[in-house]
């Protein structure tokens, strides 16, 4: 009887451990989805400033929010963050489960806790996949909208702000290097070679009246944007597998746990009440015993 008590015991505190350390980590998954699927001029979650612009330039030409022609770009960045978030809700909803389930010794609470730790890691696995397989595509897809972005800039408006700020805070030029711009139906029409956004200058020009600048006499940036792109998505998905694999290692550690003390305070009250009616017969022979 003290083996099975000291074992509930000890499985009680490691589960409310492990409780506490995924409670905490399952927001991550929420605010990474917020982040892949908001607006990141909205400041609702920092970023880092040489990755800002880049993130800026994403999510206009992948967001689910972009405009109709882009929308069907941006299926595997709203499947991955929907993912995120369903991810984040349900693993903190089966973390309290948990919870309630170690500190009130409610055997039900932690099977539904197992059983919706087993759903998790099936959605984990399927979402570490999904990005793997997707990866390529929404740099592909990331590239092909900005070349196109490219080809239609004529320097005003909130898309060619967003290319502007990528092409001087990331200090890129085009999305392969600055020839991109001789493909520009602007620069086309005017027939010239030394034309360039002013964003591409490593120096900006003062008072300047014109988004376009010419790049004879000026340093212009010689690296393209492509890489400042495959960097974000590089860093977004060594981040998310990242907490993707963590959280799995926690699902499994914490459904083991949810299910070994389920068996061990099923095992623990069968024998106290095992012990309840060992005691009361012997009570009651004691007493037939002293009527004799």
């Amino acid at each position: 009887m003290a083996r099975e008590e000291v074992k509930a015991d000890l499985l009680k505190f490691l589960s409310l451990l492990v409780t506490f350390v995924f409670l905490v980590s399952s927001p991550s998954f929420p605010r990474r989805g917020r982040r892949v699927t908001s607006d990141p001029r909205a400041g609702a979650e920092p970023s880092s400033p040489s990755f800002l612009p880049v993130r800026r330039v994403a999510y206009s030409v992948l967001s689910p929010l972009s405009r109709a022609r882009t929308r069907s770009e941006s299926e595997e960045l709203r499947v991955l963050g929907a993912g995120l978030l369903f991810i984040g809700a349900l693993g903190t909803a089966s973390g309290l489960l948990a919870f309630f389930g170690a500190r009130w010794e409610k055997r039900i609470l932690l099977l539904i806790c197992a059983c919706g730790l087993l759903f998790l890691l099936v959605c984990c696995i399927s979402l570490l996949l999904l990005l793997l397989l997707s990866k390529g595509q929404i740099e592909e897809k990331a590239d092909a909208a900005v070349g196109r972005m490219i080809l239609v800039y004529i320097g005003h408006g909130r898309r060619d702000g967003l290319l502007d700020d990528l092409q001087h805070q990331a200090e890129c030029c085009g999305l392969t290097g600055r020839s991109d711009w001789l493909r520009n139906a602007f620069v086309q029409t005017l027939n010239v070679t030394d034309l360039l956004p002013c964003s591409c200058l490593r120096t900006l020009p003062r008072d300047s009246e014109t988004a376009w600048c010419s790049s004879d006499g000026e340093v212009a940036h010689e690296q393209g944007c492509a890489e400042r792109l495959s960097s974000w998505l590089h860093e977004n998905t060594v981040t998310v597998v990242g907490l993707d694999v963590g959280l799995m290692v926690a699902q499994v550690l914490q459904a083991t746990l949810a299910l070994e003390l389920r068996r061990t305070i099923g095992r623990r009250d069968a024998r106290r009440a095992a012990d309840k009616r060992e005691e009361q017969e012997r009570r009651g022979a004691d007493a037939g015993s002293d009527a004799d």
